[in-house]
């Protein structure tokens, strides 16, 4: 409902000279006559037949008793004559009084009047005021013997549960100044009445369903001496673009705010020069009427302008003429889809009292020179992307002689800067909003100064440093939000003097120490949250004095300690208590001891509330939320637990040693979240399930088979999305009865003793995300829709007996699957091309299989393991997480948080044959590698550069051959490398990685260096030799042998003829004296020269 508009006093001109003459001239008769005359005994009469039929339980007209009408309460005479003049029984404003609880609304709804309004009033012939608004008549309809006052002047009937349609008798009151009928659930179908109303100067009727009456506009024309209009809310659909508007230029005040009107602007607005009020807000058609003279700057009158949720504002040339109204006191352009900056066209209007730019997509450094305007009380720029620094700001108003600042509301911005130590100066601060921005430092002392200080709201910030003491001084205080920051220190004991705080937020810092005692100081605290911070200590017995406190929020901390009976002893209000993960100790020593509170959500986890159930809880028959699990429970369940708690929509009570029958789950609320997990529950799931949302049973002792849980009433359609009956002793066929689950999400089936196929129903669950059905005794082939859904993500089939080959139709649909597991069953054949059609796959595991032929050359199609994508968080359900176990090196590690950034291929311990792909290797994105455990040969692919992030590599137990390659000592991040029992020889590259490698990594194999013995001189260097491939070898044979047999080869050439013919070897024999002859002649000629010139 809208805030009706206080009428400002020349809207009352008139009414009030007529007043002030009649009572000074009473005044004066009263002065010549000391006997007041008593009121007229008809009028009298009247005024008690409308007493009789008007119901007023808080006795308001109590003294409407006696011969003197004119001494009732609520009522005024005429002093001359005795007539009563005016009736003012106005109730209390629940809609625009200012109410700091719904008790206090409550105790207001106490005081207002209804019944029916007696006909006998109209004996009051001299009446001119009555004012009936803010009360209570039941939605009976306005009495139409209302327009038989022809002396009224003014009649207000506002917010006063009338309904129906508006009399049009009303017209009769030509003497009516004012007609307030706002906020009453009535309508009229025609205003043609209102012509006769002449004098009229004031007409409300915001609320009124006129949506019919299509001549509002033309019966508003006619009211010449109309000064204030307020049509808000009424339905109306055209403004007229073109009217005479004669009638409207003597307007101070217009609103026509909230209504359906369907065409643009039209531009005589602008030139009603006299208004002082206008509000338009919710016209949500874009843009002005074409060819518009003129903009605000054309009403310099104006002190209200309010236009919210309207987009034609949006515009540079109207935002632009604000700069004009030197004359504006109060703005609002709340949630107008504001892009363009406009503080700047406000800080020359010096007269400025409230600005509200809320819920906007301005964008701009907020000026300094917004602090000139040292009248402002309200700057509301909340829902913005204003940034700068909010400490030049603040320190700006600080500046102002007598700075008037009540509001300061900037949340969720991207303001900067800290708190000036100086914020005290702005003593009529009431509000102050900063959160959601990136403020820094601590809370200044001078805070201690803000003695209005209403409410506080700095969080989602960066603000460091210790509380100030002086927060303790701040007592008028309601709410104070502090939330997640980083505040340290303790918490000071002046925070227990706020005696009328509300609300005390602290949670997400990191407040160490204990709570302080004062804290039992708070009456009237409701909610007070200190979780996620580093409190320790016990909880001091003086926080079971605050008996309004309804939310107690204390989790996530370290507090010790144990709670007893004087904890709680007066928290009777209390509906939500948060005090998991700490180690509190309840010890409630009383025999059945009865809690004094209605809780509503009670979250104890990781506390210790055992080893017996604690029998308090079954009173807390109001429960919706109940977390005790990880609690120290080990008693056996009571039958209580089955039918106590109807209401609840999340139950867990996991991880405890709970033993006994389980119950039927079909007790709780549809729609719950039942966590029966890590407990010591047998029996058999319920028949006919169909109530909660998510069950988790898994972690216990549950036998039996899935007949009657699945198949009992198979036509009614259930509502399950999470079924978890993980590690349990079940056993039979999964039955074929899944159609009617057709919102399951999430079915974990594994280790237990299923047997049988894979259900076919299960293949029309559409949103199916995650099947795991690891380690049970499934056989049979692997259906084809399986790899073909487009919903799986997590497909978990490991230590089954399933058998057959890999369906070749594999990935024919858009899949999502991220986690393939088939490992340890009996698959045979080829891995089909088609697999690798499942693009978004990360881990691939099918270890232990009979699966043989070459290894696909498609890998690099999973888009994930090749690098061309980044992994992101698998988006399941409710943030459940899945875990994954991968076999390294002979132990099993399991990852769950952070399996998403896993990327595996497992193909280990079945029958491949052949050479290992180069695109195998490229795989860049891939961690961990097993290929061990097959026939693989060849040699091993010296392409490891280009995949860094490789974690784990196992080539184990094949019959690959030659050196292992130079690149593998790239591989920075390889933490596990198993290459034993192949055909390996050479050197083992060195580097940083390989150092950490033991000689189990290299055993069974022709290699030295490293960790083995070190290689002799002609085995060659021990990093190999790199050829033009990059492959890095020990001793080239092919060319040793090469070289050997040209030396032969040509050593036989040249000799053997010797041996074959004695005239080759006689020719031979005397070239080579020849040439020797030569040469002893040619040293001996060459000594004499030299001896020669020695002389």
């Amino acid at each position: 409902m809208k805030t009706p508009t206080l009428l400002p006093a020349c809207f009352f001109s008139s009414c009030l000279l007529f007043l002030l003459v009649s009572s000074l001239c009473s005044f004066c008769f009263c002065n010549q006559n000391s006997d007041p005359a008593l009121c007229i005994p008809t009028e009298r009469l009247a005024l008690i037949d409308l007493r009789s039929n008007l119901t007023d339980h808080a006795n308001r007209l109590s003294s409407w008793v006696g011969k003197d009408c004119c001494s009732w309460s609520g009522v005024v005479c005429d002093n001359i004559t005795g007539h009563v003049h005016e009736i003012h029984l106005r109730g209390p404003d629940l809609f625009n009084g200012f109410y700091q609880n719904i008790y206090e609304s409550q105790e207001a709804r106490k005081h207002m009047i209804g019944g029916s309004i007696s006909p006998s009033v109209i004996n009051l012939l001299q009446l001119r005021y009555l004012d009936l608004s803010c009360n209570d008549f039941g939605r009976s309809s306005i009495p139409a013997f209302i327009g038989s006052f022809q002396n009224l002047i003014y009649l207000n009937l506002s917010y006063s549960s009338f309904s129906g349609e508006i009399p049009h008798q009303l017209g009769n009151l030509s003497t009516l100044h004012v007609l307030d009928l706002h906020g009453i659930d009535a309508k009229s179908k025609s205003l043609a009445w209102l012509k006769n109303l002449k004098g009229l100067q004031y007409l409300n009727m915001g609320d009124i369903n006129l949506t019919k009456a299509s001549d509002w506009f033309l019966s508003v024309s006619n009211l010449t001496s109309l000064q204030e209009l307020h049509f808000y809310d009424c339905g109306l659909y055209q403004l007229p673009s073109n009217p005479t508007t004669g009638s409207f230029m003597s307007l101070n005040a217009l609103d026509l705010s909230f209504n359906f009107f369907e065409n643009a602007l039209p531009g005589w607005i602008f030139s009603l020069r006299n208004l002082t009020l206008l509000d338009l807000s919710g016209y949500s058609i874009s843009g002005v009427l074409s060819g518009t003279h003129g903009g605000f700057h054309s009403m310099p009158s104006l002190r209200t302008l309010r236009l919210i949720e309207t987009t034609f504002v949006n515009s540079s040339s109207l935002l632009n003429g604000l700069s004009g109204l030197s004359n504006l006191r109060f703005l609002v352009l709340s949630d107008c889809d504001i892009s363009s900056p406009i503080l700047g066209n406000l800080q020359n209007l010096s007269f400025i009292e409230y600005v509200d730019l809320s819920d906007n997509r301005i964008v701009e450094e907020i000026p300094k020179s917004l602090s000139n305007l040292c009248n402002i009380t309200t700057l509301d720029l909340h829902s913005n992307n204003f940034f700068g620094n909010v400490s030049e700001l603040l320190e700006g108003f600080c500046e102002c002689e007598s700075p008037k600042l009540e509001v300061l509301d900037f949340y969720q911005n991207h303001l900067i800067g800290q708190l000036p130590e100086r914020l005290g100066n702005l003593k009529n601060l009431i509000s102050i909003d900063l959160s959601f921005n990136q403020l820094t430092g601590a809370i200044p002392e001078s805070i201690g100064q803000l003695s209005k200080l209403y409410s506080l709201q700095l969080q989602n910030n960066s603000l460091t440093g210790i509380l100030p003491e002086r927060l303790g001084n701040l007592k008028n205080l309601s709410l104070i939000d502090l939330s997640y920051n980083q505040l340290t220190g303790t918490i000071p004991d002046s925070i227990g003097s706020l005696s009328l705080l509300q609300a005390l937020w602290f949670s997400n810092n990191r407040f160490s120490g204990s709570i302080p005692n004062t804290i039992g100081g708070l009456s009237s605290l409701n909610s007070l949250d200190l979780s996620n911070n580093k409190l320790n200590g016990s909880l001091p017995e003086s926080i079971g004095r605050l008996s309004n406190l309804q939310e107690l929020s204390l989790d996530h901390n370290s507090l010790t300690g144990i709670l007893m009976e004087n904890h709680f002893v007066n928290l009777t209000s209390l509906t939500s208590l948060f005090v998991g993960d700490n180690k509190l100790v309840f010890k409630l020593n009383v025999n059945n001891w009865i809690p004094p509170f209605k809780l509503q959500t009670l979250s104890a986890r990781s506390c210790s509330l055992g080893p017996q159930f604690p029998s308090w809880i079954q009173l807390l028959t109001d429960l919706q939320f109940l977390d005790v699990s990880n609690a120290n429970i080990s008693d056996t369940i009571p039958n209580w637990f089955w039918t106590t708690f109807p209401s609840v929509g999340y139950l867990n009570i996991s991880h405890n040693s709970i033993q006994g029958e389980l119950g039927d789950v079909n007790s709780f609320t549809p729609d719950a979240t039942v966590d029966l997990s890590n407990n010591r529950l047998h029996g058999r799931l319920p028949g006919n399930y169909s109530t909660t949302n998510i069950l988790d049973l898994s972690n216990n002792r549950i036998s039996g088979s899935l007949e009657q849980f699945l198949c009992s009433s198979i036509q009614k359609p259930r509502k399950l999305y999470f079924l978890n009956l993980a590690n349990n002793n079940m056993s039979g066929v999964i039955s074929d009865c899944w159609k009617n689950f057709g919102g399951l999400i999430i079915l974990n089936l594994e280790k237990n003793r299923f047997s049988g196929i894979i259900p076919s129903s299960l293949g029309n669950i559409s949103y199916l995300k995650s099947l795991e059905m690891d380690e049970n005794r499934l056989y049979g082939n692997l259906p084809p829709w399986l790899l073909n859904s487009p919903s799986l993500v997590v497909i978990k089939l490991a230590e089954n007996e399933l058998i057959g080959k890999i369906p070749s139709s594999t990935g024919r649909n858009n899949t999502s699957l991220r986690l393939l597991s088939l490992r340890s069953n009996k698959l045979e054949g080829k891995i089909p091309h088609e697999v690798c059609h499942l693009t978004s796959l990360q881990i691939l595991d099918l270890e232990h299989n009979d699966l043989s032929g070459n290894l696909p050359t498609c890998f690099t199609n999973f888009s994930v393991m090749s690098g061309r994508e980044t992994s992101s968080q698998i988006d399941l359900y409710q943030a459940t997480i899945i875990t994954a176990s991968l076999v390294i090196k002979g132990n099993t590690y399991t990852y769950s948080t952070t399996l998403y950034q896993v990327t595996s291929l497992d193909l280990s311990d079945n029958k491949f044959s052949g050479p290992i792909p180069d695109e195998l290797v490229r795989l860049s994105g891939l961690r961990f590698l097993n290929l061990s455990y097959n026939n693989l040969t060849g040699r091993i692919p010296n392409l490891f550069s280009q995949n860094e992030t490789l974690e784990s590599l196992d080539l184990s137990m094949n019959h690959l051959e030659g050196n292992i390659p130079l690149s593998m000592s790239h591989l920075t991040f390889l933490n596990c490398l198993n290459v034993s029992c192949n055909n390996l020889v050479g050197g083992i590259p060195t580097g940083p990685q390989f150092q950490t490698f033991g000689e189990l990594s290299f055993i069974g194999n022709s290699l030295c260096g490293g960790p083995l013995s070190a290689c002799l001189q002609n085995n060659g260097s021990t990093e190999g030799i790199t050829d033009e491939h990059g492959e890095a070898d020990g001793i080239d044979w092919f060319l040793v042998i090469a070289a050997l047999v040209g030396l032969v080869v040509g050593f036989w050439i040249i000799l053997a003829p010797l041996f074959i013919s004695r005239r080759w070897r006689i020719t031979y024999y005397c070239f080579l004296e020849e040439i020797w002859f030569k040469l002893q002649n040619f040293i001996f000629l060459l000594f004499l020269r030299l001896t020669k010139r020695s002389t």
